[in-house]
Protein backbone atom coordinates (compact mmCIF):
# COMPACT_ATOMS: atom_id res chain seq x y z
CA UNK A 1 0.00 0.00 0.00
CA UNK A 2 1.45 3.19 -0.81
CA UNK A 3 1.20 4.94 2.36
CA UNK A 4 0.04 8.54 1.25
CA UNK A 5 -2.46 10.34 2.71
CA UNK A 6 -4.77 12.51 0.74
CA UNK A 7 -5.26 15.70 2.15
CA UNK A 8 -8.34 16.16 4.15
CA UNK A 9 -11.50 17.84 3.07
CA UNK A 10 -12.38 20.65 4.56
CA UNK A 11 -14.66 23.61 4.49
CA UNK A 12 -14.15 27.28 3.88
CA UNK A 13 -15.82 30.60 3.94
CA UNK A 14 -14.66 33.63 3.59
CA UNK A 15 -14.31 35.77 6.69
CA UNK A 16 -15.88 38.33 5.15
CA UNK A 17 -19.44 36.69 4.61
CA UNK A 18 -22.03 38.39 6.40
CA UNK A 19 -24.04 36.17 8.07
CA UNK A 20 -25.76 39.02 9.67
CA UNK A 21 -27.76 39.30 6.22
CA UNK A 22 -30.95 37.40 6.12
CA UNK A 23 -31.77 35.28 4.52
CA UNK A 24 -28.46 33.91 3.56
CA UNK A 25 -27.43 31.78 0.78
CA UNK A 26 -23.79 30.29 0.76
CA UNK A 27 -22.76 28.45 -2.26
CA UNK A 28 -20.53 25.24 -1.52
CA UNK A 29 -18.92 23.73 -4.10
CA UNK A 30 -16.66 19.97 -3.95
CA UNK A 31 -15.31 17.38 -6.25
CA UNK A 32 -17.69 14.99 -4.47
CA UNK A 33 -20.10 13.46 -5.95
CA UNK A 34 -23.57 13.29 -5.68
CA UNK A 35 -24.67 10.26 -3.28
CA UNK A 36 -21.13 9.79 -1.76
CA UNK A 37 -20.71 9.47 1.76
CA UNK A 38 -18.47 13.25 1.69
CA UNK A 39 -22.16 14.54 0.04
CA UNK A 40 -24.14 12.79 2.70
CA UNK A 41 -22.97 14.68 5.39
CA UNK A 42 -22.77 17.72 3.87
CA UNK A 43 -26.05 17.37 3.47
CA UNK A 44 -26.97 16.60 6.66
CA UNK A 45 -24.98 19.44 7.70
CA UNK A 46 -27.04 21.45 5.75
CA UNK A 47 -30.35 20.39 6.68
CA UNK A 48 -29.10 21.00 10.45
CA UNK A 49 -27.49 24.76 10.09
CA UNK A 50 -31.28 25.48 8.16
CA UNK A 51 -33.15 23.89 11.03
CA UNK A 52 -31.64 25.47 13.99
CA UNK A 53 -31.25 29.26 12.05
CA UNK A 54 -34.67 29.01 11.71
CA UNK A 55 -34.87 28.95 7.64
CA UNK A 56 -32.50 31.97 7.69
CA UNK A 57 -29.50 29.97 6.20
CA UNK A 58 -29.44 28.02 3.71
CA UNK A 59 -26.93 26.22 1.41
CA UNK A 60 -26.68 25.70 -2.16
CA UNK A 61 -24.39 22.92 -3.08
CA UNK A 62 -22.65 21.90 -6.33
CA UNK A 63 -21.19 18.71 -6.37
CA UNK A 64 -19.12 16.52 -8.32
CA UNK A 65 -16.40 19.45 -9.39
CA UNK A 66 -19.64 21.44 -11.22
CA UNK A 67 -17.46 24.41 -10.61
CA UNK A 68 -14.44 23.41 -11.78
CA UNK A 69 -11.09 22.07 -10.26
CA UNK A 70 -10.49 23.07 -6.67
CA UNK A 71 -8.12 25.78 -8.56
CA UNK A 72 -11.14 26.96 -9.98
CA UNK A 73 -13.13 26.59 -6.91
CA UNK A 74 -10.82 28.70 -4.90
CA UNK A 75 -11.02 31.97 -7.92
CA UNK A 76 -14.81 31.68 -7.45
CA UNK A 77 -14.76 32.22 -4.10
CA UNK A 78 -12.14 35.02 -3.85
CA UNK A 79 -14.41 36.93 -6.36
CA UNK A 80 -17.63 36.04 -4.30
CA UNK A 81 -19.08 33.81 -6.84
CA UNK A 82 -19.21 31.09 -4.57
CA UNK A 83 -18.78 31.47 -0.91
CA UNK A 84 -17.22 28.30 0.29
CA UNK A 85 -16.18 24.67 -0.63
CA UNK A 86 -14.62 21.12 0.54
CA UNK A 87 -10.96 20.74 -0.69
CA UNK A 88 -8.34 18.03 -0.46
CA UNK A 89 -4.72 18.96 0.15
CA UNK A 90 -4.12 20.03 -3.07
CA UNK A 91 -6.43 23.26 -2.94
CA UNK A 92 -6.16 23.56 0.52
CA UNK A 93 -1.90 23.96 0.02
CA UNK A 94 -3.00 26.95 -2.45
CA UNK A 95 -4.21 28.85 0.53
CA UNK A 96 -1.69 27.77 3.42
CA UNK A 97 1.28 25.16 2.08
CA UNK A 98 1.96 24.16 5.29
CA UNK A 99 -1.23 21.89 5.64
CA UNK A 100 0.46 19.57 2.89
CA UNK A 101 2.19 18.36 5.84
CA UNK A 102 -0.99 15.61 6.28
CA UNK A 103 -0.27 14.44 2.35
CA UNK A 104 3.54 13.45 3.15
CA UNK A 105 4.07 10.08 1.58
CA UNK A 106 4.52 7.16 3.94
CA UNK A 107 4.76 9.51 7.17
CA UNK A 108 2.21 8.15 9.01
CA UNK A 109 1.32 4.48 9.60
CA UNK A 110 -1.54 4.00 11.41
CA UNK A 111 -4.89 6.40 11.37
CA UNK A 112 -4.84 7.00 15.51
CA UNK A 113 -1.95 8.65 14.31
CA UNK A 114 -3.01 10.70 11.58
CA UNK A 115 -6.01 11.86 14.47
CA UNK A 116 -3.78 12.69 16.54
CA UNK A 117 -1.59 15.23 14.83
CA UNK A 118 -4.58 16.37 12.83
CA UNK A 119 -5.92 17.42 16.17
CA UNK A 120 -3.09 18.48 17.21
CA UNK A 121 -2.42 20.90 14.44
CA UNK A 122 -5.91 22.11 14.31
CA UNK A 123 -5.47 25.51 16.15
CA UNK A 124 -2.23 26.24 14.47
CA UNK A 125 -3.76 25.85 10.86
CA UNK A 126 -7.09 27.03 11.44
CA UNK A 127 -4.82 30.69 12.67
CA UNK A 128 -3.22 29.95 9.09
CA UNK A 129 -6.66 30.16 6.90
CA UNK A 130 -8.09 32.98 8.99
CA UNK A 131 -4.53 34.91 7.99
CA UNK A 132 -5.81 34.89 4.44
CA UNK A 133 -8.79 35.62 4.80
CA UNK A 134 -10.60 32.00 5.44
CA UNK A 135 -12.50 30.34 8.01
CA UNK A 136 -11.80 26.41 8.88
CA UNK A 137 -15.06 24.91 9.59
CA UNK A 138 -13.32 21.14 9.79
CA UNK A 139 -12.23 18.65 8.15
CA UNK A 140 -12.78 15.06 6.82
CA UNK A 141 -10.48 11.95 6.47
CA UNK A 142 -10.53 10.47 2.43
CA UNK A 143 -8.58 7.63 3.55
CA UNK A 144 -4.97 6.12 2.42
CA UNK A 145 -4.18 6.49 -0.95
CA UNK A 146 -3.09 3.54 -3.06
CA UNK A 147 -2.47 3.29 -6.73
CA UNK A 148 -4.34 1.92 -9.66
CA UNK A 149 -3.24 0.45 -12.76
CA UNK A 150 -4.30 -1.29 -15.66
CA UNK A 151 -1.29 -3.39 -15.72
CA UNK A 152 0.20 -5.52 -12.74
CA UNK A 153 3.08 -3.86 -10.77
CA UNK A 154 5.35 -6.72 -9.10
CA UNK A 155 8.00 -3.85 -8.45
CA UNK A 156 9.43 -0.56 -8.27
CA UNK A 157 10.81 -1.07 -11.69
CA UNK A 158 7.67 -1.88 -13.21
CA UNK A 159 6.00 1.97 -12.25
CA UNK A 160 8.76 3.37 -15.08
CA UNK A 161 5.97 2.02 -17.22
CA UNK A 162 3.00 3.44 -16.28
CA UNK A 163 1.14 6.52 -17.66
CA UNK A 164 0.49 7.74 -14.20
CA UNK A 165 -1.60 10.80 -13.58
CA UNK A 166 -0.79 13.43 -11.03
CA UNK A 167 -3.24 16.34 -10.24
CA UNK A 168 -2.02 19.48 -12.47
CA UNK A 169 0.17 22.00 -10.57
CA UNK A 170 0.60 19.50 -7.29
CA UNK A 171 4.16 19.33 -6.26
CA UNK A 172 3.51 17.05 -3.53
CA UNK A 173 2.91 14.18 -6.13
CA UNK A 174 5.03 15.19 -8.87
CA UNK A 175 7.85 14.79 -6.49
CA UNK A 176 6.46 11.53 -5.48
CA UNK A 177 6.20 9.72 -8.70
CA UNK A 178 9.43 11.17 -9.93
CA UNK A 179 11.36 9.61 -7.09
CA UNK A 180 10.30 6.44 -8.34
CA UNK A 181 11.10 7.15 -11.51
CA UNK A 182 7.81 7.73 -12.83
CA UNK A 183 7.21 10.84 -15.19
CA UNK A 184 3.75 11.77 -14.77
CA UNK A 185 1.21 12.94 -16.81
CA UNK A 186 -0.57 16.55 -15.05
CA UNK A 187 -4.41 16.83 -15.62
CA UNK A 188 -7.15 18.67 -14.42
CA UNK A 189 -8.60 15.90 -11.57
CA UNK A 190 -12.24 16.52 -13.50
CA UNK A 191 -9.87 14.88 -16.64
CA UNK A 192 -9.25 11.55 -14.94
CA UNK A 193 -11.87 9.39 -16.21
CA UNK A 194 -12.06 10.17 -19.53
CA UNK A 195 -8.56 10.16 -19.87
CA UNK A 196 -8.47 6.98 -18.30
CA UNK A 197 -11.05 5.45 -20.84
CA UNK A 198 -8.97 7.19 -24.03
CA UNK A 199 -5.79 5.06 -22.75
CA UNK A 200 -3.89 8.89 -21.95
CA UNK A 201 -2.95 7.74 -18.52
CA UNK A 202 -3.28 4.30 -17.23
CA UNK A 203 -2.36 4.52 -13.72
CA UNK A 204 -3.98 6.65 -11.38
CA UNK A 205 -3.81 7.25 -7.24
CA UNK A 206 -6.62 7.88 -4.69
CA UNK A 207 -8.60 6.31 -1.48
CA UNK A 208 -10.49 3.71 -2.34
CA UNK A 209 -13.76 4.97 -1.40
CA UNK A 210 -12.96 8.21 -3.56
CA UNK A 211 -11.84 5.58 -6.50
CA UNK A 212 -15.12 4.03 -6.15
CA UNK A 213 -17.36 7.25 -5.82
CA UNK A 214 -15.36 8.79 -8.91
CA UNK A 215 -16.17 6.09 -10.92
CA UNK A 216 -12.31 5.60 -12.01
CA UNK A 217 -12.33 1.23 -10.28
CA UNK A 218 -14.60 1.25 -13.60
CA UNK A 219 -11.42 2.12 -15.54
CA UNK A 220 -8.51 0.19 -14.14
CA UNK A 221 -7.78 -3.37 -13.29
CA UNK A 222 -4.84 -3.52 -10.43
CA UNK A 223 -4.27 -1.68 -7.35
CA UNK A 224 -0.43 -1.80 -5.97
CA UNK A 225 -0.18 -2.93 -2.42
Amino acid sequence: MMRLLKGLIIVLLMSGWALAQKPVKIKFATLAPEGSTWMNVMKEFSKSLKEKSGGSINFKIYAGGTQGDEKDVLRKIRINQLHSGGFTGVGLGEILPEVRVLDTPFLFRTKEEVDYIGEKFFDRFAAGFEKKGYILLGWAEVGWVYVYTNRALRNEEDMKGVKMWMWEGDPLSKATFEAFGVSPIPLSITDVRTSLQTGLIDGVYTSPLACVALQWFTKVKYVMD
